[in-house]
């Protein structure tokens, strides 16, 4: 069977059907058949009926070989051209029968009779309906052309009326047959065309080579054509924006008896590309070879747009999710949620409360949640190795009692339908070890309004270095308060002695004797002292914390500044100067330090106070020493801190919790520092450079 790849006739009647319908397809081809029969067998009758001629010599045999001549004739044109149209081979091949059975046996004649009834019934069912009532009227003109013979003595006038009947009858009950069988078949493909019209998925059918033999509205619509007869005829590959695509999908189909999946970019006629999935699927003979190929196409653009978004922003989220600086879970609390409703329906109001109260509920609801990824911020957050060793953390028999409360709330935020939620809770890593978290769980909702809980986010952010911080800040906040409030104390005590003592000279002056106004003076200048202290110690911790201590350093002897200091300072500490040298150091702030020392000692130390200097390779160094209890071994790290203070009852920092601080911070600016150590008495050591490359070292 040899497809035919130009644009088809209608079916009889129906001029907006499909140009090769099924039934369309099957007229055609038993036209065709009809035409080679008649090709071959209208030959074979005229040589037949011509051997007859010539042996009996009647004139009728002569007549009907002509006939069949012209049967044969009439196919084979039908044949050449192609025609497909069996119209004339049908009604020659009745006139032949009608021309035989003038003269044939009353046998013979009956199977003629037959004969005709069988072309009729053939005519009726292969010829269109067009062309009926022209093949109806010439059967009729063959059938009344039989009352010839009794003119010619062929017949008498009783057997040519019986004869006509009869074959009347038998041409009427093969066309009424016929036409009932086929009015059948053309009403089924006729339901077989309006859904091949209907149906909004693009439907096409080619030829072998590529020629749309037939396509439905659909597909007009899809490429941009205002009717589908605008594509018959076109080559499928013109449609593809990529013409190798349908070359390759055609040697698959050949290749592959098997319908086959495609997507390929369409363009339309205005020049706009589309996509389109479809299938298709190669229609073949009996023999296996390709008649047509068939199929059909999808507009899938927006949806292959959406997938495209859809793609870019979950590459989007993988590459937030893994890169992100923050611990995040992807969890499915979606069988817990189940269970929260089944508690609900049992009369639970208050999950909270009921959680508490049946804290194995809460590790019960922990087992239906499923963690689905974390990514390696979170791992890393929990100490752990691996995404399995991370989920074992969490897992209903092993998480913590400080993890399980932390999801009680999630349970509890999913009672109260709510979408999002930040609580900090404690938190355990692989080592066992609790820091504190902040939690920010998260849930989309789904378009009927309900919580989407298949696709849980919570995002986890150590902050214990930040409550830590806190912690800290809040503590520096009540020293400086402390700090105010000690200044206050220490600047109003030698202020109050000075105004009191100034006051008493004022007023009382002349009443004193010489020794009483020497001892008031020497009081106001001792405490004018104590108040230079205090307001300097104060205005080197503030250039200190704002980098502008400034150090003026120049050799001396350091011998000397100790003997100075002690002239005007307590008198029962006692001096030890082993080999004294000169040092490079800043002498006001040398004195400042030796003051805070000494200060210090005579405050919170022992009764004994001791101030030793010696002379190492490239240092000077200076021990101010006391017999107290020391400073308590916790506190041993933070008394040189600003506005600390010991916790112990010896407590050695000053009251200001500054004296230390500054005296370490301008040892430090000096090339020199300042340390603490107990070996049986409370120590704290000085050292000085001894010159200027070993300060700047």
């Amino acid at each position: 069977m040899q497809m035919v790849t130009q644009p088809r006739p209608s079916i009889e009647g129906d001029a907006g059907a499909s140009r090769d319908s099924t039934a369309a397809s099957v007229w055609r081809e038993l036209n065709h058949f009809v035409q080679r029969v008649g090709a071959v067998v209208g030959f074979l009758a005229g040589i037949g009926f011509l051997g007859l001629a010539t042996i009996t010599g009647e004139p009728a045999f002569y007549l009907s070989s002509l006939v069949a001549a012209i049967v044969g004739a009439t196919g084979l044109y039908g044949i050449l051209r192609p025609t497909r149209d069996a119209e004339l081979v049908v009604i020659t091949s009745a006139l032949v029968v009608v021309t035989s059975s003038g003269f044939a046996s009353p046998l013979v004649r009956g199977g003629l009779w037959a004969a005709i009834a069988v072309l009729a019934m053939i005519g009726g069912f292969i010829l269109p309906r067009h062309k009926q009532p022209r093949f109806l009227a010439s059967m009729a003109i063959l059938l009344l052309g039989q009352l010839i013979w009794p003119i010619i003595g062929q017949a008498n006038l009783s057997d040519a009326i019986a004869n006509l009947i009869i074959s009347s009858v038998c041409v009427a009950a093969g066309v009424l047959t016929v036409t009932a069988a086929k009015r059948a078949l053309d009403e089924s493909e006729r339901t077989r065309i309006e859904i091949f019209r209907g149906v909004p998925v693009g439907l096409f059918r080619s030829s072998p080579s590529g020629e749309l033999i037939d396509a439905n509205p659909a597909l007009a619509q899809m490429l941009g054509y205002e009717a589908a007869e605008d594509l018959i005829g076109r080559n499928v590959a013109d449609l593809h924006d990529n013409r190798d695509d349908w070359d390759t999908l055609s040697r698959s189909l050949e290749d592959d008896r098997e319908p086959q999946r495609f997507a390929n970019r369409l363009r339309q006629r205005q020049g706009a590309v589309i996509w389109a999935r479809g299938f298709a699927r190669a229609v073949r003979d009996d023999d296996g070879a390709i008649m047509f190929y068939e199929g059909s196409i999808e507009d899938v653009t927006q949806r292959h747009e959406a997938e495209r978004i859809s793609q870019v922003h979950a590459e989007r989220f993988k590459n937030v999710f893994e890169r992100a600086p923050i611990a995040i879970w992807e969890e499915d609390f979606s069988q817990a949620g189940k269970r929260i409703e089944t508690l609900r329906a049992s009369g639970v109001t208050d999950l909270r409360a009921h959680l508490k109260e049946h804290p194995e509920e809460t590790r019960r609801l922990l087992e239906l949640v499923t963690f689905t990824d974390v990514n390696p911020a979170g791992i890393a957050l929990v100490g752990a190795s691996s995404k399995d060793e991370a989920f074992a953390l969490v897992q209903h028999d092993t998480a913590p009692a400080e993890v399980v409360e932390g999801f009680m709330e999630e349970f509890v935020a999913i009672s109260e339908d709510r979408s999002e939620m930040t609580i900090e809770i404690a938190g355990v890593t692989a080592e066992g070890t609790l820091t504190e978290l902040m939690l920010s769980w998260a849930v989309g909702r789904c378009p009927d309004g309900l919580l989407d809980l298949d696709h849980v986010v919570v995002a986890i952010q150590d902050v214990a270095i930040i409550r830590k911080a806190e912690r800290e800040l809040a503590a520096l906040v009540d020293s400086k308060d402390e700090l105010i409030a000690a200044v206050s104390h220490e600047l109003r005590t030698p202020i109050t002695t000075i105004l009191g003592m100034a006051s008493e000279l004022r007023d009382h002056g002349a009443s004193f004797s010489v020794d009483e106004t020497s001892e008031f003076v020497s009081l106001i200048a001792d405490q004018s002292r104590e108040l230079s202290n205090i307001v300097e110690d104060l205005l080197v911790a503030a250039r200190t914390e704002a980098g502008t201590q400034a150090i003026r350093p120049e050799m001396f002897e350091i011998g000397a500044e100790i003997s100075r200091i002690m002239s005007i300072g307590p008198s029962a500490v006692e001096v030890i100067i082993d080999q004294p040298a000169a040092v490079w150091a800043d002498p006001l702030r040398v004195r400042q330090i030796l003051r805070n020392l000494l200060s210090n000692a005579n405050r919170y130390g022992g009764d004994r106070v001791s101030i030793e200097a010696e002379t190492t390779a490239n240092l000077a160094v200076v021990r101010v020493r006391d017999d107290g209890a020391g400073v308590p071994e916790s506190d041993r790290d933070s008394i040189f801190e600003p506005y600390v203070r010991s916790t112990g009852d010896a407590a050695l920092p000053g009251s200001l919790g500054l004296g230390l601080p500054v005296s370490r911070n301008l040892a430090r600016l000096m090339g020199g520092d300042l340390t603490y150590f107990y070996d049986g008495s409370s120590v704290f050591e000085l050292t000085l450079p001894i010159e200027p490359e070993s300060a700047a070292a």
